[in-house]
């Protein structure tokens, strides 16, 4: 009995190890898309006028049909890293329930809340940076300065006070699970929790501190490329054979 139990783990080890590569290769790529995205549709959202610029200035860059369409371009962008951001997740998971057998499942869970609350606050921001743009550009309403300062502002305050806070969250938690399954390098571990610090102590509305988390999101996805790469197939903390 025994030996055919060794039999069929000799059998499915090399299926186990494949679905593993595959798992690490589709994880990669879909958090280099949310990176890749998320960064475009910032840097679009990220074109209006400052809060201190003067009244002219604000009608002029909203009655300005090319800027009106480059901002509500970053509307349509950022719902493409909130697709891939979400599968991200769930193939992070993936691969760390292939790799090790030891895995949080509390903690798991709290990282896919966090991930979930950073997307809804991301939408809610992307909304108020552009809710003046799509009233003129949709509705023809005139251009409001007051409302066209306040806004973006608003969407600022959502992105790096809440949004931050929750990106937090999930680098605080995915660096627990990487630890605890032995599956991210002590360095990295580490690291991100000095991330983590910054994306919650920090008290700044500059767009700098948002940057931060999709870069380690792309640091993320080649520490587990090279995890892959560097280890051996069976999972971590795997039990000894009986």
């Amino acid at each position: 009995m025994n030996e055919d139990a060794r039999h069929d783990d000799r059998d499915t080890a090399p299926k186990d190890h494949v679905a593993r590569r595959h798992a690490t290769r589709l994880t990669s790529l879909l958090g280099i898309a949310f990176a890749v995205l998320f960064l475009a549709g910032l840097a679009l959202l990220s074109r209006t006028p400052g809060v201190h610029a003067t009244d002219a200035d604000l009608v002029a860059f909203y009655e300005s049909g090319n800027q009106r369409r480059i901002l509500l371009s970053g509307l349509y962008v950022l719902p493409l890293a909130a697709v891939a951001f979400l599968w991200f997740i769930a193939s992070l998971r993936q691969w760390m329930e292939m790799s090790s057998r030891k895995i949080d499942h509390l903690l798991a869970t709290v990282q896919m809340l966090s991930g979930v609350g950073f997307i809804t606050l991301a939408f809610a921001a992307a909304g108020a940076a552009t809710i003046v743009a799509s009233s003129v550009e949709l509705a023809n309403l005139p251009v409001d300065p007051e409302l066209a300062r306040q806004f973006p502002l608003y969407s600022r305050t959502l992105l790096t006070i809440f949004g931050m806070r929750m990106a937090a969250i999930f680098v605080t938690t995915t660096a627990k699970l990487g630890h605890e399954a032995q599956l991210l390098p002590r360095w990295f571990v580490f690291g991100s929790y000095g991330v983590a610090a910054a994306l919650f102590l920090v008290a700044t509305l500059s767009v700098w501190l948002v940057v931060v988390f999709p870069l380690w999101v792309l640091v993320l996805n080649g520490t587990i490329w090279f995890y892959t790469r560097t280890t051996p197939q069976e999972p971590t903390a795997s039990a000894s054979s009986l």
